[in-house]
Parts: C-alpha cells; sequence; structure tokens
C-alpha cells in the first residue's frame, strides 16, 4: 500500500478522472474533494501531511455531519459530493492505496444510500409564455442597423446584431444546451440536414436540428462575417464569435455568459416582466416537440438525455394531450 498524502492522491485521482469524465464532473468532482480536504484539516491533521492510509470510511460520514453543520448544502449537491467520495474510496480500493476492505466500502455505500434518503420531487420544469418568447425573438430583429456600418464599429454593432438573432433563433429551434452551442464550430455545420453535430454531457455527440427561420438567420449571419479573410481554416472557426473591440481581428468563441447576457437585454428591451433564459428555451422546445410528436424517445435523442427519466417529466407539461388521447380512445370503445 503507497504511503502517499492524502492531497497527493487526491491529485492522481483527478487526473485519472480527466481521462474519461467531462470537463464539468472534474470540476464537480474536485469541489467536493476541496471541501473534503478542509474537513480533514480542521479535524485530524493536513491533508499534505496526512497520509493516505489513515483515511477510512467513516470519515466520509463524519465530513458530511461537518458539512451540514458548518456549511449546509442543498440535497442534489449532498449527493454530488457523495458520489464524488464514493468514486474516490472505490478508486483508493482499486488502486491498491486503501487501508479498508472491501466489506468497509459496501458498508459506507450502504451507509451513504441511507443519507440520500428519498430525494423530493422534482419541480415541473418552467415553460415561458408563447407571447414572451415572440417579444423576445422581435426585439433581437428591431435593433437598429448602425448609421455608420462600414467602420470598425459600425461593423461590430451589425455582426452582434446578426449573431444575437442567430443565437436566438438556434436556441428556439434546436433545443440545444447553451454549452452545446457556444462550442459550435463552423466544420460541425451539416448542410445537407440542416443540422449541427454537438457535444453534450458526458461527451456524447449528438445532431441538433434548424428549422428554415433558424438557419436562414445562421447562414446570413456566417455569410456577412466573411471569415475568410483571416486566413484560418473555416472549419476550425466557432459559429458563433466575439464581436467586441476586445477580439480584435481575432474570431474567438464567445461564452455561455455572453449570450445570457444578450438575451437579458433583449427581454429588458422588449418589457419582459419574466426573465427568459437559454434554459428556458429549451424547456419549450421538449415540451413543444413531446406534444406535437407524443415520441418520448425521439424527444429524449433530440435534448441529449441520458434518461428517460429525464425526458420524461415534459410529459407531465402536457396534460391537456393526454387527456385527448384518453377520450379519444374512450370515444373509440378502447378502454
Amino acid at each position: 500500500m503507497s504511503n502517499t498524502t492524502v492531497s497527493l492522491a487526491i491529485e492522481s485521482f483527478r487526473q485519472d478522472l480527466s481521462i474519461r469524465r467531462s470537463p464539468h464532473t472534474v470540476q464537480a468532482y474536485s469541489t467536493a474533494l476541496r471541501h473534503f480536504r478542509t474537513y480533514l484539516a480542521k479535524a485530524h491533521e493536513d491533508p499534505d501531511e496526512m497520509p493516505i492510509s489513515e483515511l477510512d470510511p467513516e470519515m466520509v460520514l463524519s465530513f458530511v455531519r461537518w458539512l451540514q453543520s458548518t456549511n449546509p448544502v442543498s440535497h442534489t449537491t449532498l449527493d454530488n459530493y457523495l458520489t464524488a467520495l464514493a468514486r474516490f474510496y472505490r478508486w483508493l480500493l482499486l488502486e491498491d492505496r486503501a487501508s479498508f476492505s472491501v466489506a468497509d466500502y459496501a458498508r459506507l455505500q450502504e451507509r451513504l444510500t441511507d443519507i440520500r434518503g428519498r430525494r423530493p420531487p422534482r419541480p415541473l420544469p418552467h415553460v415561458p409564455a408563447e407571447e414572451a418568447v415572440g417579444a423576445l425573438i422581435q426585439a433581437a430583429y428591431s435593433v437598429r442597423p448602425p448609421d455608420e456600418p462600414n467602420t470598425p464599429r459600425g461593423r461590430r454593432a451589425t455582426l452582434r446584431r446578426l449573431r444575437n438573432i442567430a443565437l436566438l433563433e438556434t436556441l428556439r429551434s434546436t433545443g440545444a444546451r447553451v454549452g452545446e452551442i457556444v462550442a459550435i464550430r463552423r466544420g460541425d455545420l451539416d448542410y445537407g440536414r440542416q443540422a449541427a453535430l454537438v457535444t453534450g454531457k458526458g461527451r456524447k455527440q449528438r445532431l441538433v436540428y434548424f428549422d428554415d427561420k433558424a438557419w436562414g438567420a445562421v447562414t446570413h449571419y456566417l455569410q456577412v462575417r466573411t471569415d475568410g479573410a483571416s486566413g484560418r481554416s473555416l472549419a476550425s472557426l466557432p459559429l458563433f464569435a466575439r464581436h467586441d473591440r476586445g477580439a480584435g481581428s481575432k474570431v474567438l468563441p464567445i461564452s455561455t455568459n455572453t449570450v445570457r447576457s444578450a438575451i437579458t437585454e433583449l427581454g429588458q428591451m422588449a418589457g419582459l416582466d419574466e426573465a427568459i433564459t437559454p434554459h428556458l428555451l429549451r424547456h419549450r422546445f421538449a415540451t413543444r416537440v413531446l406534444s406535437a410528436t407524443h415520441d418520448l424517445a425521439a424527444t429524449q435523442d433530440l435534448l441529449g438525455h441520458a434518461a428517460p427519466t429525464t425526458t420524461r417529466i415534459y410529459a407531465k407539461l402536457t396534460d391537456e394531450d393526454t387527456a385527448k388521447a384518453h377520450r379519444k380512445a374512450q370515444d373509440r370503445g378502447r378502454i
């Protein structure tokens, strides 16, 4: 068994984790382990000096009590922390660095299951009103083109306007996550199928599809951008780029915060009482597709959900369609 310290073991675990897990998962696990290190330093020994052989499963349970007494977290966050620590302890066993047995680890898993208990019911996702979504998109189209479009400042303003229109139409028509959208490269576009290849959670790839209006907004934006002048391969360039003074002549990708800020600003211009976020547009997409098709599997694939139970929650928002189906079956004497 290795005599390495807890801190070094955690860092090795993070490096191994990054091989197969997404950066988001690595970050989430790192947060949990950072809190665990803080607990060890306060209740036991500095993890930079503490031998890994001194770790035992009971420390995880003590950590939970310490965390909830000093810095209470939500049920979801606690579940994430427990998953991270369970994976870390499992890794210690597999790497032959643990001082505890497989049976001790199995008992820890049972205790963690008891701590998790029954999860609170998942709330129904909020779907923005159609009038609000329409007003938001109209606000993007209503932004006045610059008075001097041929100046550097005017060109940036023109491209920001066209980009924001294309962004909103993309969010509306594809149902993609905002993180997936900002990561799209021009080479990911499939012109034959009017679609784009995106990488979702767990690094799983799927196609998302644009309707005619969204596809037209995206292609018009790209035509005005004239990226070919940069000398770089078009395929490697971001689909949605920055158009601010700081970017200069470089074609740089936008961040998720840029998207959220743009939508917030357009919502204020539209005079909306409710704030619309990129994820609310995803909820709207899911509900409308499921309502129109009644195809849970296809909706799951379009959204990139790993499990149908995640998609199933949107079915609860289509009670009117469910009632119609029941009446139809009743009228036909099938029930």
